[in-house]
């Protein structure tokens, strides 16, 4: 009888404890709204398949170099795919390179666009945590290989405003240019402080145009970067550079999850007016620019879901730990 009861006392302490672990992962797992439509971005989530992935975008500094992958519960995702992202911190995660502390990043997109557009629309989902700067530019090229000019920044967080660790998205952002262009540049750039290991992740990565263009807002002349020859393409991590002085941000509104591997943005349209250049300059230059006179965005906390498949699953543990506590019960009366 003894065995019996103590029997029944393990299996019933295994299910409890099965069924806390199993909902605490549920809960972790972060499901947010799918992109809108006529996303010209090609693998926004950063993964093929339900495994993460770099496919369609391009590491500066060499594949394999710099940026790595992230793929964890707490990552936003728009299914049930575990949340997969960029990730540039110190060690590969789960595949890719692996960052340094003071050393300038650049992961980058080309897009091909209508160039009679001139409306453009971004959003993008980005957590950081110890960050001298993190900054998405939008540049526009005549080809796919440049020159490019600066003609946006709607993300550019420092360590002030940095979301330390929580998640966060910006909303649907958007601009009007005055010229638009057949093909454009995103590029996710960051630099996190030497000594640190953790700088910053991205993921559901949007960008589009449209034609509903606004009133255009005059800006300074933006720096313009002239394409490398092919074989001056680096293949090795790069040294150290200058950091670029922050900006003023507002501080975003953060989600609650937590990034262990390892800002809301102001919108900045820019008129773009192409200078020629020889060489692409060592350090990238700083645009300079009005800001608009639409306030800035502020950032959409993600929604957590509880997928049904794992509803299921507590339901049936909840089940089979209420017919084991009455099995218990009626062998302990005996």
């Amino acid at each position: 009888m003894q065995r019996i009861v103590k029997a029944r006392i393990f299996v019933f302490l295994m299910c409890v404890w099965l069924f806390l672990g199993m909902g605490t992962a549920v809960l972790a797992q972060t499901i947010v709204d799918p992109l809108p439509a006529g996303n010209l971005v090609e693998n926004p989530w950063f993964r093929e398949g339900n495994q993460p992935s770099l496919a369609g975008w391009t590491d500066a500094a060499g594949s394999n170099v710099i940026w790595s992958l992230s793929q964890k519960p707490s990552n936003p995702s728009p299914d049930q795919v575990i949340g997969t992202s960029a990730r540039l911190a110190f060690g590969s995660g789960q595949g890719g390179g692996t960052g340094q502390g003071g050393v300038d990043a650049y992961l980058y997109q080309v897009v091909a666009a209508d160039a009679s557009m001139t409306h453009l629309n971004f959003k993008i989902h980005w957590v950081t945590q110890w960050i001298d700067r993190a900054m998405v530019t939008i540049y526009g090229g005549s080809s796919a290989d440049g020159p490019w000019t600066a003609v946006w920044t709607p993300l550019d967080i420092n360590q002030a405003t940095s979301t330390g660790g929580a998640w966060t998205q910006t909303e649907l952002l958007d601009t009007t240019i005055a010229e638009g262009f057949p093909f454009y540049k995103i590029e996710l750039f960051g630099r996190y402080p030497d000594g640190r290991q953790q700088g910053a992740k991205y993921t559901g990565v949007y960008f589009s145009v449209d034609g509903n263009a606004g009133a255009v807002v005059e800006a300074a002349p933006a720096a313009t970067q002239t394409a490398p020859p092919a074989e001056a393409a680096p293949t090795t991590q790069p040294g150290r550079q200058t950091a670029v002085p922050p900006t003023n941000t507002p501080i975003p509104t953060a989600i609650s999850t937590q990034i262990t591997e390892e800002a809301p943005a102001t919108a900045v349209a820019i008129v773009a007016t192409p200078a020629p250049a020889n060489t692409r300059p060592s350090v990238r230059p700083t645009q300079t620019a009005r800001e608009t006179a639409v306030p800035a965005p502020t950032p959409t906390p993600a929604n957590q879901t509880i997928s049904p498949i794992y509803l299921i699953i507590i339901g049936f543990l909840l089940l089979l730990v209420i017919v084991l506590g009455i099995g218990w019960v009626r062998a302990a009366r005996k």
